[in-house]
Order: C-alpha cells, then sequence, then structure tokens
C-alpha cells in the first residue's frame, strides 16, 4: 500500500514543521492582536509623564490628608452620589468636581460632571449603565486638593 507519506521523504517532514510553525505563530500573533486592542497596558494614558509628576501628586496628596476630607459614593436611581465630609463630619459645599467611571476589563470610560445635590452631596447620572465593576474617580477643579478613587459594583 503506498501513501503520500510512504515512503516518508526529507521535504514531507520540511512541510510539516512549517505548517506547525506557521499555524504557531498565526495563533500567537492573533491572541497578542486580540490583548493589545482589548487592553493596552496603561491604567492611565501618558503614564511616563505621570511618573515626571510624581512629586506633584506626592504633594497634592499630603495636601489632602491635611485637610481630613472622606468621601463615600452611592449608586441610587441611575444616578452616583458622592457626599464628601472634612475632619469634623461636617459637609463640604462648593466643590467643582468631574471625573470619570472606568470599566477595568474593557477600559470603556464615561465622563462625570457632578452638581451640588444638597450640601455636601453631589450627584451626577450614570452615563455607563453597564452592570459589572467600575472604577470612579472624582477630582475637584476648584483650589481644594481632593482626589477620591473607589471601586463600584452596578447590578
Amino acid at each position: 500500500m503506498t501513501g503520500f507519506l510512504k515512503p516518508l521523504r526529507g521535504w514531507h517532514v520540511l512541510v510539516m514543521v512549517l505548517v506547525f510553525f506557521g499555524v504557531t505563530i498565526g495563533v500567537n500573533a492573533t491572541f497578542i492582536t486580540l490583548a493589545l486592542k482589548t487592553f493596552p497596558g496603561e491604567d492611565v494614558p501618558h503614564s511616563y509623564v505621570q511618573g515626571l509628576e510624581f512629586n506633584e501628586t506626592i504633594a497634592r496628596r499630603q495636601a489632602q490628608d491635611e485637610l481630613g476630607w472622606t468621601a463615600r459614593f452611592n449608586a441610587v436611581d441611575g444616578a452616583l452620589l458622592l457626599e464628601v465630609l472634612d475632619a469634623g463630619a461636617a459637609p463640604v459645599s462648593g466643590l467643582a468636581l468631574t471625573g470619570e467611571m472606568v470599566h477595568p476589563d474593557t477600559t470603556q470610560a464615561c465622563p462625570l460632571v457632578f452638581a451640588e445635590d444638597r450640601p455636601g452631596v453631589y450627584r451626577v447620572a450614570l452615563a455607563c449603565e453597564t452592570a459589572g465593576r467600575w472604577r470612579v474617580r472624582a477630582l475637584n477643579e476648584g483650589d481644594a486638593p481632593f482626589e477620591v478613587e473607589y471601586e463600584l459594583w452596578l447590578p
């Protein structure tokens, strides 16, 4: 009985090796491309510049710690609430809070602009209503150094 590989010759082995490595390299290239498209590897854009400005970041965080402010997030009725209290548990009013919600798995980001609902409580409509885990970041655009990051679970 004679077949394609009987007798096994050198060019048969060459073709088998080339096909094997061609499939392996093709699959690896596909997985690498898909991985980089879904998550580029950076948590924040311009991480190099952020590293250069690290001393300023430390100074802002120390100034924020000296204020003694605390913050709590809550998602209610399609809105995100942020309560800011000072060291004496009194509400902090007059902040100009902006921020974003980032889905860590898909890097989908939704900008947030908070409006003061009542003294010390800031409200924004949820721009992203996809269920799952979200990283919420709020930053005061005013003079007081205030920045908070929180992980939120949306059902």
